[in-house]
């Protein structure tokens, strides 16, 4: 009687296990795949500007075909395939991938098929194949078979590209010298030089999107490896970069989450929660040394190339107005699945917006058609979840502050590598600490 019992206490524990924990004891990466993954992260931190810079022609409209690729999408195509090939559990990796990554391969599977529609129609839009849709399928797939004495590397080098992206970004708008300067080309195919700071992130949109998701990580107090009296500090210097990268939605939205932030720290210690002294002095000191340093910085003229942006947005407020007008345009037809391109430019182009669509969904919508649009989008969102059940909870805020910044431009319906820069962050910072180290979960 007592060992039947215990085989129904053992059969009811196995039940309560939550569904998605795998409990294959797959091992990591072996030390040759290791060391491609890490040069593959040092090549995905490469800018595009950079690239640009010394003859690749990954941005203008001229040059080879495959130059519009990104050099570390190649080369994580390799790492992939060599760990396949390598890893010494075949079948359970197979497995593995079913139970954990199954919304990934969703979009996998979506992002071919839209690939697909592109080329039988002839349509806009085959580039972001390749970047956006398959490097971020890989890097998916790739970032849980890190270690987690190479998880420590990698926050530890996060911490400092982002310091050192901050810095340079200052530098820029404060010099007016363009470290990698960004080539813009106009409807009229004139080429004009962004003036907005871009530092290591190849674009003043992109750089401030992920700034702001990086500063949301650290207000939360993800990144345990950066040190607490750091945290303060690398905050305001990620929200000054904030201006010099120019994006205003990004900028005020991340004020906001300052402000929210400081305020319930505020409400905790009057209401007799235990906080931090540092916390308090902070929050105190907070207002008057804010005001003196706004002050100091708009006599220097710091804010004006901000505050320009407002003013002379470039048509993006316009943008945002046509842009569902622009979409109802279309007949049944071209509106589920997309329009012959040069009919859809026109389109656009008779709407005045020849400077771009400001959301992903409706830009996919107008040249591919809104049911790829829609798989992509959907394809996308579990990819996120994916990412989200294997980390802390609190990855929400900056997942959805991603999102939510990324539907104010074109982002990832052209081609976007900065969502794969923002997956291999916040699996970095928000990595569990309560699970094994020795096999992968």
């Amino acid at each position: 009687m007592s060992s039947r019992i215990a085989d129904n206490e053992t059969t009811l524990l196995r039940a309560a296990q939550p569904a998605a924990t795998i409990r294959l004891r797959l091992p990591f990466a072996s030390p040759g795949i290791q060391k491609l993954l890490a040069a593959y992260i040092l090549l995905l931190f490469v800018p595009s500007t950079f690239l640009d810079l010394v003859g690749y022609d990954y941005s203008s409209i001229g040059g080879l075909p495959l130059t519009k690729i990104h050099i570390a999408t190649y080369f994580v195509v390799v790492v992939f395939l060599a760990f396949i090939a390598s890893y010494p559990q075949k079948a359970d990796l197979a497995r593995y991938y079913l139970a954990t990554k199954l919304g990934t391969i969703y979009f996998f599977f979506a992002a071919t098929f839209a690939v697909i529609n592109i080329v039988v129609g002839g349509r806009s839009g085959f580039g972001m194949y390749f970047d956006t849709d398959l490097h971020l399928f890989l890097c998916c797939m790739l970032l849980p078979f890190i270690p987690p004495d190479g998880m420590d590397r990698l926050e530890r080098f996060l911490h400092w590209f982002f310091a050192i992206n901050a810095v340079l970004g200052i530098f820029e708008l404060v010099t007016g010298i363009n470290v990698f300067p960004l080539m813009t080309y106009s409807p009229d195919g004139m080429t004009t030089l962004e003036p907005r700071a871009t530092a290591f992130l190849s674009h003043p949109l992109h750089a401030a999107t992920v700034t702001c998701a990086y500063i949301v990580s650290l207000l939360i107090g993800a990144g345990k490896l950066l040190r607490p009296n750091l945290r303060a500090p690398m905050i305001a210097l990620q929200t000054t970069a904030l201006l010099a990268f120019g994006g205003r939605t990004a900028f005020l939205l991340t004020l906001i989450i300052v402000a929210i932030a400081l305020l319930w720290q505020v409400l905790r210690f009057t209401a007799g929660k235990p906080v931090s002294r540092l916390s308090v002095i902070l929050a105190i000191a907070v207002v008057p040394v804010g005001i003196a340093t706004i002050s100091v910085l708009a006599y220097a003229g710091f804010f004006d190339q901000f505050l320009e942006r407002f003013t002379e947005d470039g048509g993006s407020a316009r943008s945002r107005v046509l842009m569902l007008p622009l979409l109802w345009s279309f007949d049944w037809t071209d509106f589920l699945w997309g329009a012959n391109t040069d009919y859809a430019r026109a389109q656009v182009y008779s709407f005045g917006l020849e400077w771009g669509v400001e959301n992903p969904f409706i830009q996919m919508s107008v040249y591919q058609g809104v049911v790829v649009a829609s798989l992509v989008m959907s394809g996308l969102l579990l990819l996120l979840y994916d990412v989200y059940r294997r980390l802390e909870a609190a990855v929400i805020f900056p997942i959805v502050t991603y999102l939510a910044l990324c539907n104010t431009f074109g982002s990832f319906a052209g081609r976007f590598i900065n969502f794969s820069i923002f997956i291999v962050m916040v699996t970095t910072l928000f990595r569990r600490r309560d699970v094994p180290r020795n096999y992968v979960t």
